[in-house]
């Protein structure tokens, strides 16, 4: 079961009239009620009291001693907590929680900066809710929300950049790491966790120390969100990220299982790395082919959620997915997502140009300039070139704008719209490397809830608090030594993984499965992003859309992507007009199997 809540926040009366009928209508429990707020939730979702006017509702642990959830909090943790506030949380604490303290007829709300435990806002009659889901908020407002069109443009515009918007009109989101201040009407949101506080460099450590302090860290996660759960079923494709959580699942909860999904084309096709990792860590594997058969154009991926989500091609990878739940009786799906944000994985010169940076020219900038090479296949010259050019730019990462397909009149007046996010806003002595290895964390917050969430928590332990803050001490030149991405992972666990899997370069795709449905179902493709809601509302370019799947004319991978991209909005939008509201949209066993 999903952990669910809702938080009601007005005066007190308000909160009193409101909750008793708000309970009825959502069928949750209220579990505390305070001046000024109230928490209701289901039997997944805990709510931790640090004092009669503060709460943390979601998952607590400590980040010292046994990685176990907390259910309570002793007199002097909660002593310290009420004297300290959200610092102290932030500092002694992680998890997937959302943290309410009301003080002085004012309320503030956190969102924990794993972004594990959803936010969705939205206010009706002065009272302001904030819930796990879209489904709450409709059944507590008894309206439904419509679409946003501006929004939606802006969104397909911004390329992944998390906003506190979504594409549903009086919804927005609480972004991770923020704090939303609430005095009446008025409200102020602060940054309560930003990335840069942790990126000082501890570059006087050496790798093995480095790397010995990762997987402990690594282990200590995923061994805490494991113990939430007997039987999690990991997405295990046999890349470095899941083998690294398999690894560690595979010490902390014997009960696991593993599935992998493969496409008919090589490239696509993992299985044997997987069967690799699962004969070393103890845990038993399923394969599950890529099936064009249970692609469907009409049915959207992120229904439930209030801005859309996934690419076409991931319908077979979900519905695997539930299927096996069922037939093993899984209680949470475990995922490798966001290995790449946080273990500093990167093709650019970016870490050439932080060393001469930080270091100034010599021999280590000339170690880097051998790992990057070797790394990426380039000569020396293009990359010194490309570090300089990075090492020249402003301080700061410059979040691109996916202009692909949109409508021209949409991008030209998006043009002067800054995409900006308050982790990008970097600090004057930012490294470039430093900076897209933050940025990279911000592009993993919108991947985390999938299709499949609807069923099952779905638990993505890389991206944990703890484990954000060691990877971002350790400058980018580490993550490339030797020639390897992701060094530093690699070496932590060189012990637990075979070395096929530690050494591996090649990362699998299912880009080859992506082009089989472009190919095969072009002309419902083209049909649907022509005809439909997008072109209607001039977001799409409906002239580049039949050039691109004009009959003979060959597509590129990132034009596949954006097509199935886009036809998954298109099928979110007709979901949304023929649900009625506080509908549950997760997915009935005759659509999933």
């Amino acid at each position: 079961m999903r952990p669910r809540y809702l938080l009601l926040v007005a005066d007190r009366e308000a909160v009193a009239r409101a909750t008793a009928r708000i309970a009825t209508r959502t069928g949750l429990a209220v579990t505390h009620s305070a001046h000024g707020f109230a928490v209701l939730t289901n039997e997944a979702c805990n709510c931790v009291a640090i004092e009669p006017e503060a709460v943390v509702i979601g998952t607590l642990f400590p980040s010292q001693g046994p990685a176990r959830a907390v259910t309570a909090l002793s007199e002097a943790e909660r002593a310290h907590l009420s004297r300290h506030g959200f610092a102290a949380l932030l500092e002694a604490w992680w998890g997937g929680y959302v943290g309410v303290r009301s003080q002085g007829g004012r309320t503030q709300v956190l969102r924990d900066p794993s972004a594990a435990l959803p936010c969705y806002r939205a206010e009706q009659d002065g009272l302001k809710l904030f819930a796990s889901d879209v489904a709450l908020l409709e059944a507590a407002s008894g309206q439904g929300y419509s679409v946003a069109w501006e929004a939606l443009g802006r969104i397909l515009y911004s390329a992944g950049l998390p906003t506190p918007e979504t594409a549903l009109a009086g919804i927005r989101d609480l972004r991770a790491g923020d704090i939303v201040m609430l005095d009446g009407a008025a409200e102020q949101t602060t940054t309560g966790w930003s990335p840069w506080a942790f990126a000082d460099l501890r570059n006087e450590e050496d790798s093995a120390a480095t790397a010995e302090r990762l997987r402990r860290v690594v282990e200590r996660c995923v061994a805490g969100w494991a113990s939430l759960y007997k039987h999690p079923l990991l997405s295990l494709s046999g890349g470095v990220d899941s083998s690294i959580v398999a690894a560690c699942l595979g010490g902390a909860r014997p009960g696991a299982e593993c599935l992998t999904l493969y496409t008919d084309d090589a490239a696509g096709d993992e299985r044997a790395f997987a069967k690799l990792v699962c004969d070393a860590v103890g845990l038993p594997l399923s394969e599950h082919r890529y099936d064009l058969d249970a692609v469907d154009l009409s049915r959207p991926l992120g229904g439930h959620l209030p801005r859309p989500a996934g690419r076409v091609e991931a319908q077979p990878y979900e519905a695997a997915h539930r299927a096996l739940a069922r037939q093993i009786g899984a209680d949470a799906f475990f995922t490798g997502n966001g290995g790449d944000n946080v273990f500093g994985y990167s093709q650019s010169a970016a870490a050439l140009a932080d060393r001469a940076l930080y270091e100034g020219p010599g021999a280590g900038a000339f170690a880097t300039l051998r790992d990057v090479c070797r790394q990426t296949g380039a000569g020396p010259l293009p990359v010194t070139r490309a570090a300089m050019r990075l090492a020249r730019q402003p301080r700061g990462y410059r979040w691109k704008p996916n202009q692909r397909f949109l409508h021209p009149d949409l991008v030209a007046s998006l043009a002067d719209t800054p995409l900006s996010h308050p982790w990008l806003d970097a600090p004057a002595s930012a490294l470039p490397g430093k900076a897209a290895h933050i940025a990279a964390l911000v592009r993993a917050q919108l991947t985390l809830e999938s299709d499949r969430s609807q069923m099952l928590p779905v638990v993505n332990p890389l991206l944990s608090q703890p484990i954000m803050e060691a990877c971002l001490a350790i400058p980018s030149w580490r993550w490339r030594e030797n020639g390897r991405d992701r060094a530093m992972a690699r070496t932590a666990f060189a012990n637990r993984l075979p070395s096929a899997i530690i050494e591996r370069r090649v990362k699998g795709t299912p880009d080859p499965f992506c082009g089989e449905i472009v190919q095969r179902k072009g002309e419902e493709l083209r049909a649907r992003l022509v005809d439909g809601h997008l072109a209607h509302h001039r977001i799409l370019d409906t002239g580049a859309i039949e050039e691109t799947l004009r009959p003979g004319r060959p597509t590129t991978g990132e034009e596949n992507v954006r097509l199935l991209e886009l036809a998954n909005v298109e099928a979110w939008l007709g979901a949304r007009s023929s649900r009625p509201p506080g509908a549950d949209t997760a997915p009935s066993p005759s659509t999933v199997g």
